[in-house]
Formats: structure tokens, sequence, C-alpha cells
């Protein structure tokens, strides 16, 4: 028959931490790493995008090097200039946003915009 003393270790895990204190440092961790996460929530998304990045060119290169001529690398090789053409067009039209949202608020088309239903009567 097991004793008094049996019952009191089962209650610790292998740490001889009881499963309340046990609880409550995973919870103090896990709020913490959430607070963190939610502060450099840009700044972690931004590094996981550069890993993906630099590790799909490592793909891409040894691709190209194993074996360049097959129906696959030229695939490859089209699929991934088209993606980052389309890429370079996005950021260039996000940079180029705000300049040209600038030249579409001047004068020449705010008068446009304002008399446009009186244009549009002798314009066809």
């Amino acid at each position: 028959m097991p004793d008094d003393d049996d019952d009191d270790l089962s209650d610790e895990d292998d740490f001889g931490i009881s499963d309340s204190r046990g609880t409550n440092l995973f919870m103090v961790m896990r709020s913490a790493i959430s607070e963190f996460y939610v502060q450099h929530k840009r700044t972690i998304m931004h590094v996981v995008l550069a890993v993906l990045i630099v590790l799909y060119f490592v793909y891409f290169s040894y691709a190209m090097y194993y074996e360049f001529g097959d129906e696959g690398s030229i695939r490859l090789l089209w699929v991934t200039c088209l993606v980052v053409a389309m890429l370079l067009l996005k950021l260039i039209a996000r940079l180029l946003r705000p300049h040209l949202r600038k030249m579409s608020s001047t004068k020449s088309s705010k008068f446009l915009r304002r008399h446009q239903r009186h244009i549009n009567w002798f314009v066809p």
C-alpha cells in the first residue's frame, strides 16, 4: 500500500514544479512572447519574408545550375522573371503613388472635376 508521501510527489512533474506553478510559468511566458510579437510584428514579418526570399533564390540558383535547358528549368525561369517583374511594378507604383496623387490634385484637375458635367455637354 503506498503511503501519503507518494501522493505529494504525484502532483509534481519531472522538474519538481507543481502543476499550478508550471501552468503559471507557462502563461507568463506565453503572454511575454505574445506581447513581444505584437510590439515587433512588422520587423518579424520582414525578417521572415527576407529569409523566405533568400531561400527561394538559393533554390532557384541551384536549380538553374543543376540542369538548365530542360522544360522544367525554363518554366521556373519564366515564372520567376514574371513574379519579380510584377513585384517590381508593384513597388514602383507604391513609391510613385504620392507623387501621382499630388499631380492629380493640381488646379487644372480640380477645375476639370468641378466642371466635368458642363464639359461633357460639349465633348461627345
